[in-house]
């Protein structure tokens, strides 16, 4: 993972954005209307389908696709999820959306960095 500030925000942003747009879609499509295990299936598909075209389309130009596509899946596929099992509306979905962003973000660089081992910072 990268370690300049450039793709840390850059990464942050493109979960929060992945997050948000799968959480408002699968909330207001689904709203837990189906039962949880439901809905929680087919949010997972729908963030999914969700965060293609935004990752690859978008924001992989600018942080690279690796980078991107492996955080980004992770939180399509939970703000779909998480958004498929609640009825919100607009002011309670961003708040939503991007703590789902942040905390794949966050695990992720803590797994990368715990199976990575210590490694020398690149200037």
């Amino acid at each position: 993972m990268e370690t300049r500030w450039y793709f840390v925000l850059g990464d942050i942003a493109a979960n929060i954005l992945v997050a948000t747009v799968a959480f408002a879609l699968s909330s207001w499509l689904i709203g837990g209307a189906l039962g949880m295990f439901p809905s929680m299936l087919i949010g997972m598909v729908l963030g999914m389908a969700i965060t293609l075209p935004l990752s690859l389309g978008m924001l992989s130009t600018l942080l690279g696709v690796m980078e991107v596509m492996c955080p980004c899946m992770l939180s399509g596929m939970f703000g779909g999820m998480f958004g498929a099992m609640r009825p919100l509306d607009g002011a309670e979905i961003l708040p939503w959306g991007a703590a789902t962003g942040i905390a794949v973000v966050v695990v992720i660089y803590l797994a990368n960095a715990l199976l990575s081992g210590p490694q020398k910072l690149k200037s």
